[in-house]
Order: structure tokens, then C-alpha cells, then sequence
């Protein structure tokens, strides 16, 4: 790997990967790319910082999501009450 100087990216690191990084960040994260296609960008967050960064972000972000995302469960009375208005449906 090349050493970087003064916040300069290494000549490997080509700004349409980082574009291509970027904009599969959400896909690479819950796991949605090919192998190779998740190598690439795996290889690539090792060569730059920047989009380390970025994607540190995301995963942090996506993990507080879905640890506040909770499944809506009805109530045993709702439940019951569902299942008595579904039943008068069918007598009518």
C-alpha cells in the first residue's frame, strides 16, 4: 500500500471507485453484492481512508436503525377483536 501524505490518496485509489464504493455502501452493508463485487470494495476501503470513513458512518448509522426498528405486534385484545369483526363479516 502507498503511504499517504498530507491527506493525498494513493495513486490506486481513482475517484470512480470511490463513486462505485460510495453508491453500494447500503448493499455492500446487508450483505446484497456478489462476492467479487464485495472483495472489490472490501480491497478498496483498505487503500481508502476517506471512504473507510464513510462507510464506518453507514454502519453505524444502519446499526442504531436497526436497533430502533421494532416489529409491531397487536395486542391480544386486538387480536381478538379482529378475529370478532372477521367472524360477524362472514355470518352477514
Amino acid at each position: 500500500m502507498t503511504e499517504l501524505r498530507d491527506g493525498q490518496e494513493p495513486a490506486e485509489v481513482r475517484e470512480d471507485s470511490c463513486e462505485f464504493a460510495l453508491s453500494s455502501v447500503q448493499a455492500f452493508l446487508h450483505g446484497e453484492l456478489p462476492e467479487a463485487t464485495a472483495d472489490e470494495i472490501r480491497a478498496h476501503l483498505l487503500m481508502c481512508e476517506k471512504c473507510m470513513d464513510n462507510f464506518d458512518v453507514e454502519q453505524m448509522i444502519s446499526a442504531m436503525v436497526k436497533r430502533c426498528w421494532c416489529t409491531p405486534a397487536a395486542s391480544d385484545a386486538l387480536r381478538l377483536r379482529i378475529a370478532a369483526v372477521a367472524h360477524l363479516g362472514d355470518t352477514i
